[in-house]
């Protein structure tokens, strides 16, 4: 393969929900006969904004960015290795005088190919080195985050509710959830759909969380007899960027039984 479609604009899918838009062009970075120098430079300036907003312990969307695109390169550089076989096991060239002459056309083919496919193994490990990063600040994130279940486990559980403090802002959000499952994609996902009900300032409540959870039940009538989870973490990380994301990852995981009840 000599060109590939551009992922300049397009949107990817989070859980269910189009959040992503890359602003990368794919075709120009990895078309043959390029500048490979400036296709780096330009590489380099792209992931270093997602590098800045890493290191500020704003994940997303840059992380989603960077998977992505690791999997578009990987998709790339497999079909340009077996592009590049196929011409040298089918490009065998001719003799004349004796001397084995290989195709002029077949060789700078072949040449552009070299070079596209060390761009790519470049470009993998420098976007490997920001998957990495931001692998830490996740594990970090979700390893001092812990969502506990307030009622029965045996409960129907893809709707209820959950608290959420946000220590940036001082306040305490209640969101509904709901499980719902994206069938516009290739393979089928389950997602949550989070929608904020409540914030309540801190310094307002003098009540525990699971107290603060009874009387804002006593008070509500969206559900009968929903499932409650409460989130409870000392990070004060930004909430939109890195927080609540993570959140909404271990929650959906244990609205699933995929992780145990504490």
């Amino acid at each position: 393969m000599l060109s590939y479609n551009s992922l300049s604009g397009l949107t990817f899918v989070y859980q269910g929900v189009k959040i992503i838009q890359m602003n990368l062009d794919i075709t120009k970075i990895t078309s043959c006969g390029s500048d490979w120098e400036t296709n780096r430079y330009t590489f380099l300036q792209t992931i270093k904004t997602w590098r800045s907003e890493i290191h500020q312990n704003r994940l997303y969307p840059a992380i989603e960015y960077a998977n992505q695109l690791q999997l578009r390169f990987s998709d790339i550089l497999n079909e340009n290795i077996e592009s590049k076989s196929w011409l040298e096991n089918e490009v065998k060239g001719t003799f004349v005088d004796n001397k084995l002459v290989i195709i002029e056309k077949a060789h700078q083919i072949s040449s552009q190919l070299d070079k596209l496919i060390d761009f790519i193994k470049w470009a993998l490990n420098e976007n490997l080195e920001i998957l990495n990063e931001a692998g830490i600040v996740k594990q970090f994130v979700r390893d001092n985050v812990d969502i506990i279940s307030c009622c029965n486990k045996d409960k129907y559980r893809g709707k209820g509710y959950i608290l959420i403090p946000d220590n940036k802002l001082n306040v305490y959000k209640i969101y509904l959830y709901d499980l719902s499952i994206n069938w516009s994609i290739d393979d089928p996902v389950e997602y949550l759909e989070m929608t904020l009900l409540r914030s309540i300032p801190v310094k307002l409540v003098n009540l525990s969380l699971e107290e603060l959870m009874n009387e804002f039940m006593k008070n509500s009538r969206t559900l009968f007899d929903p499932m409650i989870y409460i989130c409870k973490t000392e990070l004060d990380f930004p909430f939109k960027e890195t927080v609540f994301p993570i959140i909404k990852e271990k929650l959906l995981a244990s609205v699933n039984g995929l992780e145990p009840y504490l």
